[in-house]
């Protein structure tokens, strides 16, 4: 796949919650953005006993990467083309860019996503803002509700994906990039803080650590589930899709009183496309028909669903 038709972009006339955003004074308390230092501390005030290996900020990159993506950038005007030279510069062939191409599947930080060489919306999102935050752009997170999810099956599992884009907000214009052109689908694009996006990269971490078309999960896999899951809904206890796949994984391990509270949670904060509470209901059914029925009991064909940005 050529590098241009890899990454998209789309210049958006207004963006709902970011007034304010643009100014260097407004920045300096805005709510949406952490310095690497304040991400760790917030962070581990949310979540005192985080391993160590998480806590750090996921959107920093080696000062040389950032001067090289400086250098490409000077071949192109400032303003939008501006921007459209950064997206290129992700994909562009090494050694002029950094080669990046997209795989649905691979999740992590900036600096991990330049050593694969590959990553998901929330990979190449992070990619550019720690590139943009590198070169002092005010540039943000956002997470775009697509009117149709993406799905991907596995076991008897649907995993229902909606979007992450990056918003660009300087005085003079306001943009939205989209790593897969499905901007056009999307119904409503809400910003969200540093910590929430690396809620959203956890929880498609250890969603997609069971997701493999070779061999059902085990056990100690769906444990290790439910210990991500918890882990991202320290870190954003509004996040209802990792209350919603919580729910899932504590079925999974019969511990119906928990999937239960979960599954609750993940209702009372309206999760996407209505999964919870079909999930709790499905849950709900199987238990009332075991106990009435015993081991003849039909279970429900039906998958569960899933959630995480793509």
């Amino acid at each position: 796949m050529s590098h241009a038709a890899l990454l998209y972009f789309a210049l958006v006339t207004s963006v709902m919650g970011l007034s304010g955003c643009a100014g260097s004074s407004a920045r300096a308390s805005n709510p949406l953005e952490f310095a690497p230092d304040a991400f760790v501390r917030e962070l581990r005030l949310r979540v005192p006993d985080i391993p160590e290996a998480l806590a750090t900020s996921p959107y920093v990159l080696d000062e040389k990467i950032v001067a090289r993506a400086e250098a490409y950038l000077m071949q192109a005007p400032n303003g939008p083309p501006r921007v459209q030279a950064l997206v290129d510069f992700l994909s562009e062939p090494i050694p002029v860019g950094l080669g990046l191409v997209y795989d649905w599947s691979a999740t992590g930080g900036a600096a991990l996503t330049v050593e694969r060489g590959r990553g998901n919306c929330v990979s190449l999102a992070a990619v550019l803002v720690a590139l943009g935050r590198g070169m002092d752009w005010p540039i943000y997170f956002a997470q775009a509700r697509t009117r149709r999810p993406q799905t991907q099956e596995f076991e008897d599992v649907t995993a229902l994906s909606d979007h992450m884009v990056v918003l660009i907000v300087p005085k003079t214009f306001k943009m939205a990039v989209d790593f897969t052109g499905l901007l056009d689908e999307v119904g409503h694009i809400r910003p969200i803080n540093d910590l929430e996006a690396y809620a959203h990269m956890l929880n498609n971490i250890s969603a997609q650590s069971l997701m493999s078309a070779d061999q059902a999960s085990t056990d100690s896999q769906w444990k290790a589930s439910v210990s991500g899951f918890k882990l991202v809904t320290r870190i954003d206890p509004k996040l209802g899709r990792a209350w919603n796949n919580l729910g899932i994984a504590l079925t999974r391990l019969a511990k119906f009183d928990e999937a239960r509270e979960a599954y609750q949670r993940a209702v009372e904060l309206n999760t996407a496309f209505g999964s919870a509470e079909r999930n709790l209901t499905m849950m709900e059914t199987r238990l009332l028909g075991t106990k009435m029925l015993g081991d003849a009991a039909e279970q429900s064909s039906l998958p569960e669903q899933a959630q995480f940005p793509e």
